[in-house]
């Protein structure tokens, strides 16, 4: 047989093994650990925002707040993947879920200012040992033609999490008060840990695999995909922090319209958040399969078109329906977006690197999206309700629409009763 023949069977016969390879209890439950992990974190998004202003915490501050955490998981992300391509998976997740529980409590505790920074910002940086960790593990064992559906099925996972988080979250505060939260947050995060230690018993770090055609002694040049493709990884990175400054915006401060322009309680918050998260939940699979079959780079683009459509509804929400549609919008757009880029990425790295590019991507490129919407939009929105608490000064507007927090949906109405 001759060495090209050989060469050729060498290379079909590897692309048949992974094709074939079964999915792993090891896989199954570094999913359900995401899913616990994220749960944990779920609980307090809608929350969280609420708390801290009730603590005397101004918008500036808050978005601050929460782009130090985002801070705290750019380092963290940007870490944690290395580790578990060189020690394992172990020791990230059991940080992500049993540290990160435990930091919660903090929260809790303290309630001063400096010291809710400082939190935040540790937080940040544990409970990232989740993802980067988690999606590599995923997308160097997850069949090679369906990389972007394996990462569909981890985002619908996550999602599933944080519906469930946010759903009892309000109901939580409005009958017990927000204490309660922090500890049951806690509890879950326990449990995670727990399943680290439980499920992963046998779980060994992702070794090089040998290259399905040995590389010519005189070509001294690494074979292609043995490193991260840094050209493609910097344009997918700046495409990902625009989407993710979205998100960002819509995390810190859609509880705050919500509750402040809309005029709903923190019970219809927790139900937003549910809805969202239960478009992916829906949706998450599909749109991976469609990557797979259809091309992830146009997958991506559409969601981009689709989540930009969502804020612009959401700025302009004037009743809590015209929100929820706004948010399922933003929420479509995201589900589109994500796991087709998380296939992307995986498709151009090789299994042992696998953690490490999905932890930078999600450390700098995903994070830096949100840091930059959390903190950008805590001035905008600083600045929009110092302009409509001035207007109401004039003596423009009428007294009843100066009686309660005041927001665009009283300057709508307002305008057209002077039009009519």
């Amino acid at each position: 047989m001759s060495p090209l023949k050989k060469s050729r069977e060498l290379i079909i016969n590897h692309s048949t093994d992974k094709m074939r390879r079964p999915v792993s209890r090891e896989l199954v439950a570094v999913i359900a650990i995401m899913g616990l992990g994220t749960l944990a974190m779920s609980i307090l998004n809608p929350i969280l925002p609420l708390y801290l202003t009730s603590l005397g915490v101004t918008p500036e501050i808050l978005g601050l707040m929460l782009s130090t955490a985002m801070v705290g998981m750019v380092f963290g992300e940007s870490t944690w993947g290395w580790v578990a391509d060189k020690a394992g998976l172990k020791i990230p997740l059991s940080i992500g879920t049993f540290i990160s529980g435990l930091v919660v409590l903090f929260f809790a505790l303290m309630q001063n200012i400096s010291a809710i920074f400082l939190i935040f910002f540790f937080w940040g940086i544990v409970r990232s040992a989740l993802f980067g960790p988690g999606r590599g593990y995923i997308g160097s064992n997850a069949p090679p033609l369906r990389k972007a559906t394996f990462m569909a099925i981890t985002v619908t996972m996550l999602s599933i999490s944080r519906s469930l988080g946010a759903l009892p979250s309000g109901f939580i505060v409005d009958t017990w008060g927000y204490q309660p939260v922090f500890f049951v947050s806690c509890g879950i995060g326990l449990l995670g840990g727990t399943a680290v230690i439980t499920g992963l018993r046998k779980i060994q770090p992702v070794k090089p695999e040998p290259p399905a055609v040995p590389p010519s002694p005189t070509n001294e040049t690494p074979a292609k995909g043995q490193g991260l493709p840094y050209r493609s990884f910097s344009f997918q990175c700046l495409v990902t922090a625009l989407q993710f400054w979205g998100v960002g915006v819509s995390i810190a401060f859609l509880p705050l319209l919500a509750t402040e322009v809309i005029g709903v309680r923190a019970t219809e918050v927790g139900i937003l958040f549910t809805i969202g998260g239960l478009v992916t939940v829906i949706l998450g699979i599909p749109m991976g399969i469609l990557a797979d079959r259809k091309g992830k780079k146009g997958v991506m683009i559409l969601g981009l078109l689709v989540s930009a459509s969502g804020l612009a509804g959401i700025a302009l929400a004037q009743s809590f329906s015209w929100l929820i549609l706004a948010v399922i919008t933003l929420n479509l757009g995201t589900v589109m977006f994500t796991p087709a880029a998380l296939g992307l990425l995986s498709d151009s790295v090789p299994p042992e690197r696998q953690s490490t590019a999905m932890g930078l991507y999600g450390g700098i490129c995903e994070n830096t999206g949100i840091i930059a919407g959390s903190a950008l939009g805590g001035f905008i929105w600083s600045a929009w309700r110092i302009y409509l608490e001035r207007v109401g000064a004039t003596g423009n507007l009428p007294d009843r629409y100066c009686s309660r927090p005041f927001g665009s949906r009283d300057m709508l109405k307002y305008g057209k009763k002077q039009r009519l």
